[in-house]
């Protein structure tokens, strides 16, 4: 049988009942994804749960955020089922992030090697400014798909 990425892709990533409850948390929205040019984008809108005292997310879901579409910019590069655990992550915070509003994330891969897969991503709001962005590297881990 021969792997369609396209078809597979859209069905894990664009369907919210196979989302693990950490990326249903943030209420992942699938935007788009190209599995050769190695890119994914969703939105995603940050539960009350998440804020800090200052009303605004929490750093930690900020970088969740980033971390679900730098992770699945990963995934899709490899040419098969596939998940790309994160190894390292570094967080820029740049503006508040504000609870409840619709935020635009960006994963990409940067270069994939046969041990490790690097990626940046970006987090905006909905009329452009840049609230965070982050780097990673992760292990590339095919899944058994048949």
């Amino acid at each position: 049988m021969t792997f369609d990425a396209r078809t597979y892709w859209q069905d894990i990533l664009g369907n919210p009942d196979k989302r693990p409850p950490a990326t249903a948390f943030v209420n992942f929205e699938l935007i788009g994804f190209d599995p050769a040019a190695g890119w994914c984008e969703a939105a995603f809108l940050a539960p009350s749960q998440a804020a800090n005292p200052g009303g605004n997310v929490q750093g930690g879901f900020v970088t969740a955020m980033l971390d679900e579409v730098m992770s699945v910019a990963g995934s899709i590069v490899q040419g098969g089922p596939a998940m790309s655990p994160t190894l390292q992550m570094t967080t820029s915070f740049i503006r508040p992030v504000p609870v409840g509003v619709r935020l635009i994330g960006r994963g990409q891969v940067v270069r994939r090697g046969r041990a490790t897969i690097f990626t940046e991503g970006w987090l905006h709001n909905e009329t452009g400014d840049l609230l965070a962005q982050a780097t990673a590297s992760c292990i590339p881990r095919a899944m058994d798909w048949s």
